[in-house]
């Protein structure tokens, strides 16, 4: 049974934000959003969730652990 969203700590989506752009990097945010809420076992991408994935990435870009470019996702150290 998945987990509500209010059930994941941020760090622990971040985590596999992290994880799955290493897996698939190049990947688009659509795409990104989709697996990752996969991942944790929700079936679709409401308000909340993709909100707070949004945040997750933009945090991970902020901090430089992941690189966007021309909306594509890669890891920082992924030269």
């Amino acid at each position: 049974m998945a987990r509500k969203m209010g059930q994941v700590s941020s760090v622990e989506r971040r985590l596999v934000v992290g994880h799955v752009v290493e897996e698939s990097p190049g990947g688009h945010g659509e795409e990104l959003l989709r697996e990752v809420a996969r991942f944790f076992g929700w079936t679709r991408l409401g308000p909340d969730i993709r909100d707070a994935l949004t945040d997750d990435v933009d945090e991970l870009v902020a901090k430089g652990e992941v690189r966007e470019a021309d909306g594509s996702l890669t890891p920082a150290d992924g030269d």
